[in-house]
């Protein structure tokens, strides 16, 4: 047993336990999982992420676009390669938004230096106007191939990292 109490009981039950692969410590007495506060941290983030129905893959981007208090994710996809679906994120905006999706537009001309695939912004009129964030592969979508998926889908905590960044930089605040 380890020698650090629960940090919710303070009992010494403490056992190891593995949660979602990774090794943590459980506490006997009142059930409380505690490990490192970064292991810990994406633990919650993945139990996050499957109670809005979202792939761990796009999360960290969720998450990110979500610190902007204009932009509301309204749904996403991380592709299907069986139907040459590319990974995407659509934005709803709050009235006056769209000084923030300027500002997403020069975060994503410098991330696109970063990603595996050039990624855009294109405005579409679902009910009401919604802007899908999304990988340009410069082919006809029924070449999109697994390749091209998984290459888009490894650009998105690129993305999730390169936005958490900038939305607190003066620049996107003033």
């Amino acid at each position: 047993m380890d020698e650090s109490p629960c940090d919710v009981c303070g009992s010494h039950q403490m056992e190891p336990a593995t949660l979602r692969g990774a090794s943590v410590m459980r506490c006997g007495l009142c059930d409380h999982v505690q490990g490192d506060a970064e292991l810990m941290a994406g633990i919650d983030a993945l139990d996050e992420a499957e109670q809005r129905g979202l792939h761990p893959d796009v999360y960290p981007l969720v998450q990110a676009l979500e610190q902007v208090p204009t932009f509301h994710v309204t749904s996403t996809s991380v592709g299907r390669v069986e139907t040459s679906e590319f990974p995407f994120v659509f934005l709803r905006l709050d009235p006056g938004g769209l000084r923030d999706l300027e500002r997403l537009l020069t975060s994503l001309e410098m991330a696109n230096r970063t990603t595996q695939r050039r990624w855009v912004v294109e405005c579409t009129l679902q009910r009401e106007l919604r802007f899908v964030l999304r990988p340009r592969f410069w082919k006809a979508i029924l070449e999109i191939d697994a390749n091209d998926i998984r290459e888009a889908r490894s650009d998105f905590r690129v993305l999730a990292e390169i936005l958490a960044r900038d939305v607190q930089l003066g620049w996107w605040r003033d």
